[in-house]
């Protein structure tokens, strides 16, 4: 067997030991190879087996070595281009899947691909081209469906959007994500009867908080006089805040709470006289009916226009006015957004610019994200003049204790700032909201805070 054969023979077997995941046994086959011959697949295996192991810089590392050898494998231009996406590299991933849609533009998994690092620069409508693309090859291909509507929706084509949204549905009955944006799009846009019934969809989702085993009967709008009713907090501690007006209203009615929820929340939930018993999700207790926090307006068909809300809704026992200036308006912030959040980007604002505009006001500015506590938060809020935030879970403790609180919102939004309402919401009463007007430019927003600050 000659040489050529035998490395032939061995990166098969690699291959073979990468797919099954075995790739100690993978690695060693290819690293003996590399010990006696600079081979291509060698150093591409490798690098595959460095992608999924998160370790993205070897890997890209790797992959060149294999494209050194054979520039135009198409094979090892994906990786590449898949490596540099998982390393937040978007520019140049972008310029290896499009090396390979000039070597070969008929594989839709990567004009998906192209997609997907477009929208992660907001290079929209690239993105939109690309994700099109790939539907003409694949018009089956669930997941891009997904993606155009969800680019449709960051041009603020919601029309679009929800169309796409509902052809993935079509397509995939039992599919739960596009159920899920469906709903939010629904009812960012407006559509509260619709949209919640499809937002019900987010608990069919993986999460530990929808895979409790609970005994007794669903609540869906028996009558709770008297009747013992288990509440589950879930998703956000800033939708707990959001959606605790609606226990408040079952309590109201007769109804016996028992409210189970995020540890950051228990502290305040503890302090309202309406909630008969605050757990933990380990915790077990007796209940009539079980229901999940936000399937209640599902339930009692909420909408804007249903006049059934009392300001504040949460009462805070709690009283911090150490940081409180007696002879200046006292305004706390809140404008550094966390990495981690799927919407890191949108949120982000200019800090500097805007800790210059706060200085440059004469008022005594609070930083609010010095507070990890919720209940001390809370405490130091209530003593506000105003709250002044990114769109975060403490606007919400602050719309629910009724305090005035100016939010500064991306162009697209979470579902729950109403497109309908231009600066206010339907949800809070003592909230402004500053929309950004085009996507990533921030100068709009700064301008109009500034210019009001000064009326404070």
């Amino acid at each position: 067997m000659s040489n050529s054969d035998l490395y032939k023979e061995q990166i098969t077997n690699a291959i073979n030991a990468f797919s099954q995941k075995k790739y100690s046994k993978a690695e060693e086959i290819c690293s003996r190879i590399l010990s006696q011959n600079n081979n291509a697949d060698a150093n591409h295996i490798i690098g595959c087996i460095r992608m999924s192991q998160g370790n993205y810089k070897d890997s890209i590392l790797f992959i060149k070595k294999s494209l050194d050898i054979n520039p135009d494998d198409i094979g090892a231009l994906i990786s590449l281009g898949c490596a540099l996406s998982s390393k937040k590299d978007y520019q140049e991933s972008i310029v290896a899947f499009k090396k390979v849609i000039n070597l070969k533009e008929d594989i839709s998994q990567v004009h998906f691909y192209l997609g997907e690092a477009y929208r992660q620069i907001e290079k929209f409508n690239d993105a939109l081209d690309s994700f099109k693309k790939c539907l003409s090859l694949t018009p089956d291909h669930i997941g891009c469906q997904l993606m155009v509507g969800i680019i449709y929706e960051e041009l603020k084509k919601f029309d679009q959007a929800i169309k796409f949204y509902k052809s993935c549905i079509e397509t995939y009955p039992d599919y739960i994500e596009p159920h899920i944006n469906l709903g939010m799009c629904l009812l960012l846009t407006g559509n509260y009867k619709e949209g919640w019934k499809e937002y019900e969809w987010r608990r069919k989702l993986p999460a530990e908080v929808y895979n409790l085993k609970l005994t007794s009967p669903e609540w869906t709008g028996q009558e709770l006089l008297n009747k013992r009713i288990l509440i589950i907090a879930e998703q956000s501690i800033g939708e707990t805040f959001q959606y605790i007006r609606f226990a408040n209203q079952l309590a109201v009615e007769g109804a016996e709470v028992v409210l189970m929820s995020q540890p950051e929340t228990l502290n305040i939930l503890r302090q309202q006289d309406w909630i008969k018993e605050v757990i933990e999700y380990r915790d077990t207790t007796d209940y009539d009916y079980f229901t999940y926090l936000i399937s209640i307006p599902k339930v009692l068909e909420w909408s804007p226009d249903m006049d059934t809300q009392v300001f504040p809704y949460l009462n805070i026992k709690n009283d911090i006015a150490s940081e409180i200036v007696n002879t200046q308006k006292n305004i706390g912030v809140m404008i550094n957004s966390n990495s981690s959040l799927s919407n890191y980007k949108q949120i982000s604002v200019p800090q500097d610019g805007l800790n210059l505009i706060f200085q440059k006001s004469g008022h005594n500015i609070i930083n609010l994200e010095e507070f990890d506590d919720f209940s001390d938060l809370s405490g130091v809020m209530k003593n506000l003049d105003l709250v002044v935030s990114i769109e975060s879970d403490l606007v919400h403790l602050a719309g629910a204790l009724n305090i005035d609180t100016w939010i500064m919102l991306p162009t697209v939004p979470k579902h729950t700032w109403d497109l309908s309402y231009k600066d206010t919401s339907p949800w809070y009463p003592s909230v402004k909201l500053f929309r950004q007007e085009m996507t990533g430019d921030w100068s709009g927003v700064m301008n109009k805070i500034e210019d009001q600050l000064s009326d404070v």
